[in-house]
């Protein structure tokens, strides 16, 4: 999404991914909708994770919801404890970063922060543009004299 540049009436559309996503992301139980804690005392409240989606679950959940996910769309049936080694893990050290990291590019916020100063401007000078005619028709006013304006 990088490269991408989104448009601001560009409607948003929800894929499975992201609800997949979304649920990996959450700490809390899809079932009971309680927090899901990693040392527990009751080998119940155990966290498992959904082999498919990587939806977190109590391990009793999990079991009443039928051994499946809850996920839409997902409903797979295999799950393995939180914190299990799955395979090889990728690990990056300072030596592998570049030196210098590259430019990039201004962010969408930079952006959007460049055109709320730029009304901002345009609100003061057009404050400005009135405030004479506004202060001489006051005057003649205060002084009892009709301004032709």
């Amino acid at each position: 999404m990088a490269n991408k540049s989104m448009n601001e009436n560009e409607t948003i559309r929800i894929t499975t991914d992201d609800v997949a996503e979304a649920n990996r992301l959450s700490l809390s139980c899809p079932i009971c909708a309680s927090a899901v804690e990693q040392h527990v005392e009751h080998q119940a409240l155990a966290p498992v994770i959904c082999a498919n989606c990587q939806t977190l679950y109590h391990k009793t959940c999990w079991e009443q919801n039928g051994g499946t996910c809850a996920t839409l769309g997902c409903e797979h049936t295999e799950c393995y404890p939180y914190g299990t080694e799955l395979g090889p893990r990728l690990t990056i050290t300072y030596s592998d970063l570049p030196r210098h990291a590259p430019k990039r590019k201004p962010s969408p916020n930079g952006q959007s922060k460049a055109i709320k100063e730029r009304e901002k401007r345009r609100q003061q000078e057009e404050a400005r543009r009135v405030f004479w005619p506004n202060l001489y028709r006051r005057i003649l006013r205060a002084f009892g004299w009709q301004s032709d304006r």
